[in-house]
């Protein structure tokens, strides 16, 4: 989960951590967004440890509105579907690529895993015919499917599966996922080469499948079900080569890459040997890809000229969209239980928000509704940090949130001894200089609205780089005020551990919220941050979805007693779909591309 704040590039800091860390997500404005960068903020989809740990065939929970039928279906249809690469290399290796947004919904349509993801963020079964774990959460076992066969008609065997991770986890070529395999019994050892070091994996036959872990970890499944846990075929990565087996049938997915031109496009086709069966109507999918600050706007020309099937709706073409009469037809938002959540970020190490009065007096001050008004309502008011994915996938309920209330925060702000603001120290918010002018504003607006109702002065910085804002937070050890966005897909709520964890990297060097810290004003910081510490491990080993829950609510309301962030807005994605492209699912987990073009995708006449 890297760290980030609004603006549309990374630092040098960021992007080593996007090849490092096994958490994507993107900081930004709405298009192109931090969610399409990185991907997740905490991966992991939490499945229920049951005794299938709640691991289903795939039914969708939140889905995209469905075209009405326009037609007759027509075979063999070739569709044309943007993909911002957002400067990232498309190598389509699953066990080489970077832990990239876009990787994470395209890749399971030609890499298979055990498991994979729905439209959600759910972990549903996808190789695997079942799954079960052991009472105490540490051995997972796995039976294939029958029949499998790759794309290139060898048969899928269990052993594979091992080669494929040894491969991804190869100490001279490791991928930059290969922390997804981190509570694999025996990785640490294996990574850092220690003689002798076996990984927890085995395959007592060529059916089964079993991984053990060093901890038990509820969320587990959900690692697994990313793309470089998928199997590749070994005989064809033999005859073709490191480079070349992408091109030659080695998935086991509904479709199969066919070509790659560098920085241009790839192309799918069919897989006919896939488990699932095939879309009846689409015969070839054309991926151009784009990147840079005009993607979007190139994507959108293409659907205009009904040469792309869909494309993203930033909020930098949100206006023009929705002033087209026949794209405001088109538009599909997804609006039903948000997946991200942005927030307001304070430094526990540096003044004034090292008492927990002010950072209180910033969260109450905070106007939701405003801020949803200066982004043109692509973000919907939130008043706590789990996004709302999570309560639908797993029943889980917030504590109370935070209100918004002026006359509160103001007392809060002269009970810390800074009466109408007066004393207050020199409060700064750093803004890439790179950003638009429009997102510029965008930013001056929120940041003028906060200040007026406080009634206090924020100096806006615009001046600086990226790479200079990094530079000031190293020097600082933190940074003082800052806007995250992040993105959970989770069944659990388990992305507070990721961000709120005091020894969390996330936090370390951020925004420092640590077991050390000095009681001040009634508040005692320190003490909560143990306490959330112990509430976070119980809850992850907890197999107990109630009780799990609960502590997991008891855990987000220390996170709001101390204002660790101040939950700001869900954002609510919108795209672009022609209304031909039928039976697609999209959701919180995938944005505007579908979960999968299977069967059940196809193109009527039109």
């Amino acid at each position: 989960m890297t760290v980030g704040r609004i603006g549309r590039r990374l630092t040098r800091r960021q992007q080593a951590d996007l090849n490092e860390s096994e958490h994507p997500l993107r900081a930004g404005s709405p298009g192109p967004t931090r969610r399409d960068l990185l991907r997740w903020s905490a991966l992991t989809a939490g499945a229920v440890a049951t005794a299938r740990f709640g691991i289903g065939a795939g039914s969708p929970a939140v889905a995209a509105p469905r075209a009405q039928d326009q037609g007759t279906p027509t075979a063999g249809a070739a569709i044309t579907v943007p993909f911002d690469a957002f400067g990232q290399a498309v190598t389509l290796d699953p066990h080489r690529s970077a832990n990239y947004g876009g990787f994470w919904v395209v890749y399971p349509n030609v890499w298979a895993g055990l498991l994979r993801y729905d439209e959600n963020g759910r972990v549903v079964r996808d190789l695997a015919d079942k799954a079960t774990v052991t009472p105490d959460g540490l051995t997972y076992t796995f039976t294939l499917r029958q029949g499998l066969t790759y794309a290139s008609g060898n048969p899928i065997q269990a052993s594979h599966f091992l080669q494929a991770w040894a491969r991804a986890l190869d100490p001279a070529n490791t991928s930059p996922m290969a922390q997804f395999f981190r509570y694999v019994k025996g990785y640490d050892d294996y990574v850092k080469q220690v003689q002798g070091a076996q990984l927890g994996f085995s395959a007592p036959d060529e059916q089964t499948l079993v991984v053990e872990l060093s901890d038990s970890h509820v969320f587990f499944p959900s690692y697994m079900a990313s793309f470089v846990w998928a199997a590749v075929d070994p005989d064809i990565l033999s005859q073709a080569g490191d480079q070349d087996f992408v091109l030659n049938g080695a998935g086991a997915g509904p479709w199969q890459f066919s070509s790659l031109e560098l920085d241009t496009k790839f192309v799918m086709d069919p897989n006919p040997n896939y488990y699932g069966g095939n879309s009846p109507t689409i015969g070839r999918i054309v991926w151009p890809i784009f990147t840079g600050p005009t993607a979007a706007q190139q994507a959108l020309d293409l659907y205009k000229q009904d040469q792309a099937v869909s494309a993203d709706v930033p909020l930098s073409l949100k206006k023009a969209v929705e002033g087209d009469a026949t794209l405001a037809k088109e538009v599909i938002t997804l609006d039903k239980a948000p997946g991200s959540i942005r927030s307001l970020a304070m430094d526990f190490k540096q003044p004034p928000f090292d008492d927990v009065r002010v950072r209180l007096a910033f969260a109450l001050a905070f106007d939701r509704k405003r801020y949803a008004e200066i982004y043109e309502n692509t973000w919907v008011p939130a008043t706590v940090f789990t996004p709302p994915v999570v309560n639908t996938l797993s029943g889980y309920q917030p504590p109370e949130g935070m209100a918004f209330d002026v006359a509160k925060a103001k007392q809060l702000l002269a009970d810390a001894g800074f009466p109408n603001g007066q004393g207050l120290p020199d409060i700064t918010f750093y803004h890439p200089s790179g950003d638009t002018e429009e997102e510029i504003g965008r930013v001056r607006d929120v940041l003028t609205m906060l200040a007026d109702n406080l009634g206090i002065k924020l100096t806006f910085d615009r001046t600086k780089s990226e790479d200079d804002i990094e530079n000031i937070r190293q020097d600082k050890g933190g940074l003082q005020l800052a806007i995250m966005w992040w993105q959970n897909i989770t069944e659990t709520p388990h992305l507070m551990t990721e961000v709120f964890s005091p020894d969390s990297p996330y936090m370390q060097g951020y925004f420092n919220w640590a077991t050390d810290l000095a009681a001040k004003g009634g508040f005692d910081p320190a003490a909560d941050a143990k306490s959330f510490t112990d509430l976070v491990n119980q809850a992850e080993t907890e197999m107990d979805q109630g009780k799990r829950n609960d502590l997991y609510k008891q855990a987000e309301a220390l996170v709001l007693k101390n204002a660790v962030y101040a939950p700001i807005a869900n954002w609510t994605p919108m795209f672009l779909q022609k209304p031909y492209l039928q039976g697609t699912k999209q959701g919180t987990w995938t944005g505007r591309f579908p979960i999968l073009f299977d069967k059940d995708v196809n193109v009527a006449q039109h």
